[in-house]
């Protein structure tokens, strides 16, 4: 007997506490408990981690939320205190409403309840394991209650690399969805009455809005705050005398929608489609990502980063005869999806052991700049008649026509993808929080949007030919034009290989500090704007807003106005600190412009093209 028990205690405590499980998990008659890392294994150089916790409620029983109503505790997580970890973020699910016999209302949880933590690390190097103890505690009731909590310890490896846990990233989607939309809106507390001022459409497409705070009322059983739509973008939210709350973060409930509301006084009303707080996830659909990675991927055709590319295609176009080719328009496409695949199974291979890349990763490197510009140098030489092919090889390439548009669609994507356009930093950022199908069918959609415009052009040729003119002299005129942005991108590249091999940094006129959550942190402690810029020197895009806009005298002296705080990020070389950072912006890519107003505001994301008026305007807007 005593053997079976031993053994019993054994098999339950190795399978608790081995960090090689993809999730622990603590059984209890009510309430059971599965903790899910981000990693499987930690390296000393790991930076942040997260935890999905999905707490398992026994049938016909419920946990309360925050505010738990008329009756009832709430449900509280707590990790032990650790001098190698610190908390940065904590949502968790939204709550249902339950009233009783009409009288007793409460804000509840059924049969789930998830969590998703992060934490900041430091201080890994001499360690071999970082345990981690959680506990929920909880009020658990059915027809009676009873109070109880459940404990769960884990250890994480720390080895020489990360490792990512794929039961995280299936699990992460999964618990985000049952999170509150974060929502910021303006709001005023005065006597008995708040204020709360949100987007027009927020309100209209919100049927019987009902504001919940979070803070419990003092007397139980009082009478509701009346929740009434003062105006198209007005809550007015009555309490009884002495129940107003301190201040006014709570949950609008809507039907079949929960926001979670924090208060900006100071700010216009926000639309929570177009400005968020951190959140953990984008309330999107994958279809609309779908659509918006084909969308970004056709307007990369018209991003600086693709100029060489555009002048390639418009140099055939000019040389093409009548006839349409679907094959060669197929092979052309086969070849972007060929690059795009590749390269993000290289990314996703690559962050599945743990690395923090983004994409654009391959430019970090300088050797592989270098072939480019070996390559590039080749194209203009040849544009330019120093480098004729001979007639034996120019004779193969163009029986081999079908293989030239394959390598000319791969060879289009290692130009393009550096940098990105409009919509395609959200697509990437949410690709990358995906399982792996998801995670490839954006990058499937945002190939299919690159490769359309010129695949029309091989199976249409006859329509694009009406806008240019006969054969002539003009044709070479332009072969030799059209060299113009590849001798100009062999000299971006070289001064990009040249910034990553020194050490030394140029000096602008404009002073931007090195980035750092501290150095942010001490700024937004002496409540000053902080402008946070995420650029390389091989992302075009970021080269071409500091030329129009980070750069101009005009912007200086808006910064000097204000009193602006400038930090860079500069992702020139490979940086997991600034990979990560990314990450908690929703973000893989760049560039990114984050705008802080003031300590304790929410920020904002900048447009990914900027212009001297939309820093004014975001300077400006309080």
């Amino acid at each position: 007997m005593l053997k079976k028990l031993f053994l019993t205690l054994f098999f339950i405590t190795a399978f608790i506490t081995n960090a090689n499980a993809l999730s622990f998990t603590k059984k209890q008659d009510l309430v059971s408990l599965t903790v899910t890392p981000e990693y499987k294994t930690l390296s000393p150089n790991t930076k942040t981690i997260s935890f999905i916790i999905k707490a398992d409620i026994k049938p016909n029983w419920h946990l309360y939320w925050d505010n738990p109503g008329d009756t009832g505790d709430p449900v509280v997580l707590t990790f032990y205190d650790s001098p190698h970890y610190q908390e940065r973020a904590s949502h968790h699910s939204a709550p249902t409403k339950s009233v009783f016999e009409e009288i007793i209302t409460s804000y509840i949880y059924k049969k789930e309840l998830y969590f998703l933590v992060t934490f900041s690390l430091k201080d890994l190097q001499n360690l071999d394991r970082l345990p981690f103890e959680i506990i929920l505690t909880y009020t658990a009731c059915n027809e009676s209650c009873l109070p109880g909590s459940t404990r769960l310890s884990l250890a994480l490896p720390i080895k020489e690399n990360q490792e990512i846990n794929p039961t995280f990233v299936t699990l992460a989607p999964i618990a985000k969805n049952t999170f509150p939309e974060q929502l910021y809106a303006a709001a005023s507390l005065n006597n008995d009455l708040m204020e709360l001022k949100l987007d027009e459409q927020i309100i209209k497409n919100c049927k019987e809005p009902e504001f919940v705070s979070l803070h419990p009322k003092k007397s139980v059983l009082s009478n509701l705050p009346e929740t009434t739509v003062a105006a198209k973008n007005q809550l007015n939210v009555n309490f009884d005398k002495d129940e107003l709350p301190p201040d006014s973060k709570g949950i609008l409930l809507c039907p079949g929608h929960v926001y979670y509301l924090t208060p900006n006084e100071e700010a216009k009303p926000l639309s929570a489609a177009s400005h968020r707080a951190p959140s953990p996830a984008p309330d999107k659909t994958f279809y609309y990502y779908l659509f918006t990675a084909f969308l970004a991927g056709l307007i990369l055709n018209l991003m600086p980063c693709v100029l060489p590319v555009l002048g390639l295609k418009a140099l055939y176009l000019a040389n093409h005869n009548d006839k349409a080719s679907s094959l060669s328009a197929l092979l052309y496409t086969l070849g972007v999806l060929s690059s795009f695949l590749t390269l993000s199974a290289i990314l996703y291979y690559l962050r599945q052991k743990g690395l923090e890349q983004g994409w654009g990763f391959q430019l970090q490197s300088p050797i592989f700049n270098a072939i480019l510009l070996l390559l590039f140098f080749l194209i203009f030489l040849n544009l330019i008649d120093k480098l004729p092919l001979p007639d034996c090889l120019a004779n193969k390439l163009n029986r081999l026509s079908g293989n030239k548009s394959f390598l000319t669609g791969f060879f289009a994507v290692l130009v393009a993808c550096p940098c990105t356009g409009p919509f395609m930093g959200a697509a990437v950022g949410y690709a990358i929080t995906m399982p792996a199908p998801i995670y490839f069918g954006i990058f499937i959609s945002l190939s299919l949007g690159y490769a359309l415009p010129y695949a029309l052009v091989e199976s249409f040729p006859s329509f694009f030919l009406k806008f240019l003119p006969k054969p002539g002299r003009w044709m070479l005129t332009l072969k030799h034009f059209l060299a113009i942005p590849i001798a100009l991108t062999c000299f971006w590249l070289g001064w990009v290989i040249f910034n990553q091999l020194s050490l030394n940094s140029p000096k602008t006129e404009i002073t931007w500090q090195p980035y750092s959550e501290q150095t942010l942190k001490n700024a937004l402690k002496q409540n000053k704007p902080v402008l946070i810029n995420f650029t390389a020197k091989w992302c075009l895009v970021c080269l071409l807003n500091d030329k129009t806009a980070l750069s101009t005298k005009a912007f200086k002296e808006m910064a000097q106005k204000h009193n602006l705080t400038l930090l860079k990020a500069d992702w020139t070389n490979r940086n997991p600190d600034i990979a990560a950072t990314l990450k908690t912006y929703n973000r893989n890519s760049i560039p990114l412009y984050v705008y802080y107003p003031k300590a304790n505001a929410p920020y904002k994301i900048l447009p990914q093209i900027l212009t001297v008026d939309i820093l004014k305007q975001t300077l400006e807007t309080p």
